[in-house]
């Protein structure tokens, strides 16, 4: 798909006609806007392409400029990609659960899509795989989808996500986003979501032929529901809290609009005194249990 191409088809999935459906593939923000939204208002609204005279000012406000609208194509066409995919694959899906291919005269469903979509066979069936992942990472929540944007990192948090749950999968992603920020990259990879996977995940033992292993020792005990929030309460600080604030994340957010950074950080300081004080009275109750 050329550039231009898929500015269009990102924008498109922010213009809506109102008496559109939903599109299950759209973020739930971007669904049901209002003509006059901020998605209407964006410089690449209509698949415009930008020029050079679109960046004025001091070189500090070009710098800005030039770093916000590279991050909003970035994540336009993410998510325009992700479009495309979950659509071929529900008319692919389709087409082949009624052998529509039959009907055009094929007897080999890959063959007849392969052919429709100007692609070897075998990336007819990885297509949909891709699709099955994308909506199997959706289970971890908008703040952490969005960094899978490669088809191998989500196959990844896939596998983790089938063969351990989604929390494990959350704890990857969050180790593996405070990694990439340490060395400076916006999104971890993934070879190095594997090696965080590898790391954290207990994997399932497989049962001996001579001697019986117990349910106990197969899988790791499960959480009550009760305990769930607090077990976990420390994973997600470090997930949402750690990535944000590494120091290549924190340059990179200066750079956009150092006032606006300063704002965060005080709201945050005022948030984890609220927080240091509710640990330090959970930390007394608890003693109080011994």
């Amino acid at each position: 798909m050329s550039t231009n191409k898929l500015i269009a088809a990102g924008q498109s999935r922010l213009k809506k006609a109102p008496d559109s459906a939903v599109d299950p593939a759209d973020p739930a923000e971007l669904q049901n806007q209002p003509a006059d939204s901020p998605a209407d208002t964006s410089a690449f609204a209509g698949g415009r392409v930008l020029g050079a005279d679109d960046v004025t000012g001091t070189p500090e406000q070009q710098l800005a400029y030039v770093t916000e609208r590279l991050t909003e194509i970035d994540a336009i066409g993410s998510r325009a990609e992700d479009f495309v995919v979950l659509n071929k694959a529900v008319l692919l899906e389709v087409a082949q659960d009624r052998e529509l291919h039959k009907v055009a005269g094929h007897s080999n469903f890959a063959q007849w899509a392969g052919g429709v979509l100007d692609i070897e066979e075998k990336y007819v069936f990885e297509l949909l795989k891709d699709a099955a992942r994308i909506r199997s990472v959706a289970a971890l929540g908008p703040d952490l989808a969005q960094h899978l944007t490669k088809a191998s990192a989500r196959k990844v948090i896939s596998n983790v996500i089938t063969q351990h749950g989604v929390e494990v999968a959350r704890d990857v992603m969050g180790e593996g986003l405070a990694k990439a920020a340490e060395q400076g990259k916006k999104r971890p990879t993934a070879a190095l979501l594997a090696q965080v996977a590898g790391a954290l995940q207990i994997p399932p033992q497989e049962r001996s032929e001579i001697s019986d292993v117990s349910e106990s020792t197969s899988r790791p005990p499960l959480v009550p529901p009760e305990l769930r929030a607090v077990a976990h309460a420390a994973k997600e600080l470090r997930a949402r809290v750690n990535a944000p604030l590494a120091p290549a994340s924190v340059a990179a957010a200066l750079a956009a609009d150092p006032a606006a950074v300063r704002g965060h950080l005080e709201d945050l300081r005022k948030e984890l005194e609220r927080v240091s004080k509710r640990l330090t009275a959970a930390q007394r109750a608890a003693a109080q249990t011994e």
